[in-house]
């Protein structure tokens, strides 16, 4: 099985990446909110070591840095979600980020970072 952008996997049909992307971003507001802040905090920084957000945990999707092949770590994580929510939060940037930064950036914090996010329920790195 490929493990690329764009990678299905047999078994579940999934939507295309940017959807899954989107369905992220609501899935973490919405655990942001039921946990008032605090709980998403706490499991955030528990989950950045893999290099997931609690959302992207729950969905299968991690977080890559293509120039060592490996997971984001925790402080490459903590870097992404702060320049993501400072720059953008709900913003015009956010939404024209995601529209125009091509397939393999969606977000202001992966643009200026240069992570991107695959689906990996695995853990295996991209070929």
């Amino acid at each position: 099985m490929s493990h690329g952008a764009d990678a299905i996997d047999p078994e579940i049909a999934l939507p295309p990446p940017r959807v899954r992307v989107l369905i992220g971003v609501a899935l973490g507001f919405l655990l942001f909110a039921g946990t008032l802040g605090i709980g998403y905090l706490a499991w955030s920084v528990a989950t950045w070591g893999q290099g997931q957000t609690p959302a992207q945990r729950l969905l299968g999707l991690r977080c890559w840095d293509p120039e060592t092949g490996r997971a984001a770590g925790r402080w490459r994580m903590a870097e992404r979600q702060f320049l993501g929510l400072s720059l953008s939060g709900l913003s015009l940037t956010a939404l024209l980020f995601f529209v125009f930064s091509g397939s393999r950036q969606t977000s202001v914090g992966d643009f200026l970072l240069g992570t991107i996010v695959l689906h990996d329920p695995q853990g295996v790195p991209p070929s």
